[in-house]
């Protein structure tokens, strides 16, 4: 399996936004769960065959990801069939959402190991937004990781190679030309919205006339292509801090949505709003 995405940040209308297209090489299967652990409410998706996860809590914590490691990917879901685990990346964002501290947060982010004390941290880049402040992490199994507090004036835009570590993730060739290019259109698109929802339907638009090279990707559309020549974007989220609220929108073609987990107590009464969206052939625009 490999893992390609492209995640934004950017504050529109004083709404700070997390935004990712999640780029998949099979149909992903995937649930909401809702959860409430230590007074800390938690909505996160679930990737059921790869126990990936990402979302937001009532603290404000907000957290999204993408690869780095992406020349080498750990083909989650063939291991997790082969040997019946998953890989723990999940569970350390997950865990990351627990706190009610941002620094707890991102402490946990780049230390905490799970299971297997040598895989310490969540590769990849990563980004960490609350109400006051938004962060970057950047690192892989062989670069140590590099935080920064992010220039909330300016948008921000990761896709798959490196940034602070220019040997990282893709270095050359269509698949680091792709990665440009999906930074580059998503950093346009977002110069133009208005709104939160314009966030998700910019970076679901066509820009790009090789589909490898667009935000919002779709190897259907492409004659000959295969899963291992261009991903196909299998849902988008947006973690909207501001309003508590994450917003999940699955491409019906690509995936399966399998409901909301609410393990909350009987009338518990949530803080975090829940909207999803299952659309099929859908087309964004600004």
């Amino acid at each position: 399996m490999i893992n390609e995405c492209t995640i934004a940040h950017t504050i529109v209308n004083n709404k700070i936004i997390l935004a990712k297209n999640r780029d998949r090489s099979y149909s992903a299967r995937v649930k909401v769960v809702r959860e409430l652990i230590n007074d800390v409410e938690m909505v996160y998706i679930v990737d059921e065959d790869t126990d990936w996860s990402e979302g937001m809590n009532s603290f404000g914590t907000a957290i999204i990801n993408s690869a780095l490691m992406v020349n080498a990917d750990e083909k989650e879901k063939k291991l997790a069939k082969k040997k019946g685990k998953p890989s723990e990346d999940g569970k350390k964002i997950r865990r990351a959402l627990m706190f009610k501290k941002a620094s707890e947060s991102l402490t946990s982010i780049m230390n905490f190991t799970g299971d297997d004390k040598q895989d310490v941290g969540v590769k990849g880049h990563t980004f960490i937004a609350t109400p006051n402040n938004t962060y970057s992490i950047e690192m892989t199994s062989e670069h140590k990781p590099v935080i920064k507090k992010l220039n909330r004036k300016q948008n921000h835009v990761r896709t798959n190679h490196g940034y602070d570590y220019k040997d990282s993730g893709y270095t050359s060739g269509p698949s680091k030309k792709s990665s440009e290019m999906r930074w580059d259109y998503a950093q346009k698109m977002l110069s133009k919205v208005k709104t939160p929802d314009d966030v998700l339907n910019g970076l679901s638009a066509y820009y790009a006339d090789n589909m490898r090279n667009n935000p919002y990707r779709n190897a259907d559309k492409v004659k000959g292509a295969t899963d291992k020549d261009i991903l196909s974007t299998t849902g988008q989220i947006m973690l909207n801090v501001t309003d508590m609220e994450m917003t999940l929108r699955m491409d019906k073609d690509k995936s399966e949505y399998f409901g909301v987990d609410d393990r909350t107590p009987d009338h518990y009464e949530p803080k975090i709003k829940i909207k999803v969206e299952y659309v099929k052939n859908r087309k964004g625009e600004l």
